[in-house]
């Protein structure tokens, strides 16, 4: 029974890293334009930056280096829940996405793989009027 306890406190310290984890960071505001480059850092369970303005109709060109040992993802949502794109991220790689922000509201991105979300890869682009 005792190490069921020891568990439980692993798991509940797991579960309040992975919410520090996840939370936004400072605001990156972008735009309005087309073809705006945005550079990107994937490591290991994070983007930085993940809270990101842009305004409606503005097209952005994502660059996000990964720049841990593992293979990652950068999957995207329009504000509906529609899966826009979701493109492999390689390890030590620098990959080129292009957004199209065609609806004002809020588009989720974070690594689709599995946990990687959850520990706090994931990261918000908010599109404004």
């Amino acid at each position: 029974m005792r190490q069921f306890g020891g568990f439980a406190l692993l798991c509940a310290a797991a579960i309040f890293l992975a919410a520090a984890c996840a939370a936004r960071q400072p605001l990156v505001t972008v735009g309005p334009g087309k073809g705006q480059a945005v550079a990107i850092t994937a490591s290991d369970f994070k983007f930085v930056p993940n809270n990101i303005k842009a305004y409606k109709g503005d097209v952005l060109l994502l660059k996000i280096e990964n720049t841990s040992g593992t293979g990652h993802n950068f999957t995207i949502k329009d504000p509906g829940g529609n899966t826009l794109q979701s493109v492999p991220l390689p390890s030590k790689e620098t990959v080129t996405v292009k957004v199209e922000l065609a609806d004002s509201g809020t588009y989720e991105f974070y690594c689709d793989k599995p946990l990687h979300s959850t520990l706090g890869m994931k990261g918000w682009i908010q599109v404004d009027q």
